[in-house]
């Protein structure tokens, strides 16, 4: 049935002699469903007149008056899960052999260390804050969290010790102010291999105790789940572990010597990217793949925007963008191009698809790339090339399927590829260039104009 919608589609002649690859490589139906799902998406694409290679995609998003939510963004789709951001105080996180623990700074939840070490006595004694030392997460990752921050290496976690086979156990009493400004005390009594998180809050004398055991495995398809100490309940606030590239909200970060509430876009676990400083946004999407890759999750943060003073509104940087890789594989230049501020939460920014990984997955062909797009009368072709003994045809297509265009080169070893094409003699048109090394094929669309 998904093969019959596919052949509809009038454009769908260039796409032809991928499908037969993908038949003749692999029997395994999912897979093959799999794969013809993206050649039925991108066919859809062009035949809607759409160029996913060349026209920027507007979007935003909204975190409502004073910031108050926090949006998850999918890239490829523009998904948006909306929650609350103020009605939280833990971030715990699902992988079982996590030992962090996130406080929502940003909405002024602060934790304290304390001199105590007497666990025994949490419920009967008082909490002496006479001398309190306030602990601060980090932005390098989800991991540089304030519960870990005084930890010295395995076995000692911060807040608890190692006592093998997977377990940790609490040793330490801390006090945490809350987003309404009252202190408590928290003791994180255990993380245990079977998935059961151990801890207990009460107020600073021992009332109102909480002794609370919460199953991470329950939320195994997402990375973070969230809790509220002063209501004792739990958000279950995020999508699916790989339906988010960033997470837009507000939070406490260092800003030169200081600290300040900002808010800005984090990206999820794994994500790759880098940062384009002064540079033209075409430039920057040219020559993507050359940029420094960065790990930290505020590569984005907040710092794309600068306050005024003088006019009391947001100035977006100049010549900034980011080149992020999404859980598909596929690359994106992302530009912010404005924000409301807190009046009313709302983010604006385009988002660019300039590279698609290839149909098959294990594909000697990565990172291609064309540009200018569209082109005039010459056209350079980037791609990787991850074996070196893999034949290399490339090709220009007509919409029609016709091959219009033969480019021969000689590709001496793997790596990186530039090739540059003269397509002045092209009709003004749509065209398709096809890169095939061995039996995996990869096709981009470009206007000739």
């Amino acid at each position: 049935m998904l093969l019959a919608i596919f052949l509809k589609n009038d454009v769908s002649h260039v796409f032809l002699a991928n499908i037969k690859i993908i038949l003749h490589q692999t029997n395994n139906k999912t897979k093959i469903i799999n794969m013809l799902k993206k050649l039925l998406f991108i066919s859809s694409l062009l035949a809607a007149g759409t160029s996913i290679y060349s026209q920027a995609i507007s979007d935003s998003v909204t975190l409502g008056p004073g910031y108050a939510n926090q949006v998850f963004y999918k890239i490829s789709d523009g998904t948006k899960t909306i929650s609350s951001n103020t009605d939280w105080d833990l971030q715990f996180f699902s992988d079982l052999r996590s030992a962090s623990i996130r406080t929502n700074n940003g909405v002024g939840v602060e934790l304290y260390a304390t001199a105590s070490t007497d666990t025994t006595a949490f419920a009967t004694t008082t909490l002496d804050t006479s001398t309190l030392t306030l602990l601060r997460g980090g932005y390098a990752s989800w991991e540089t969290d304030a519960f870990t921050s005084q930890q010295t290496g395995h076995p000692n976690y911060g807040w608890g010790n190692y006592a093998g086979v997977g377990n940790i156990f609490g040793n330490k009493v801390y006090a945490i102010k809350l987003s309404s400004g009252v202190f408590k005390k928290i003791w994180i009594n255990s993380i245990r291999t079977n998935g059961s998180l151990n801890f207990t809050t009460a107020n600073l004398d021992g009332t109102n105790l909480v002794a609370k055991t919460l199953n991470r495995s329950a939320y195994s398809t997402k990375r973070h789940f969230y809790y509220d100490v002063e209501n004792d309940s739990v958000l279950d606030a995020e999508p699916a572990k790989s339906a988010w590239e960033l997470v837009f909200r507000t939070y406490n970060d260092q800003v030169g010597p200081l600290y300040y509430n900002v808010t800005g876009a984090l990206t999820n676990h794994g994500i790759e990217i880098s940062q384009v400083n002064n540079t033209a946004i075409a430039t920057a999407r040219s020559n993507w793949s050359t940029y420094a890759v960065e790990s930290e999750i505020n590569v984005i943060g907040n710092d794309w925007k600068n306050f005024n003073r003088m006019t009391s509104r947001f100035e977006i940087t100049d010549s900034l963008s980011y080149i992020i890789k999404d859980y598909n594989g596929d690359v994106y230049q992302l530009v912010f191009t404005g924000t409301s501020g807190g009046s009313t939460g709302k983010m604006y920014f385009t988002k660019e698809l300039i590279s698609m990984v290839s149909l098959e997955e294990n594909t000697p062909l990565a990172n291609f790339g064309i540009f200018p797009n569209p082109a005039v009368s010459n056209l350079t072709i980037n791609f990787e090339l991850l074996k070196a003994t893999e034949s290399v045809n490339i090709t220009v297509i007509d919409v029609n399927g016709r091959i219009v265009k033969t480019i021969n080169n000689d590709f001496e070893g793997q790596g990186f590829q530039t090739v540059n094409a003269n397509v002045s003699g092209l009709n003004a048109g749509i065209y398709f260039v096809r890169v095939q090394a061995g039996n995996s094929l990869v096709t981009k669309k470009f206007i000739k104009q």
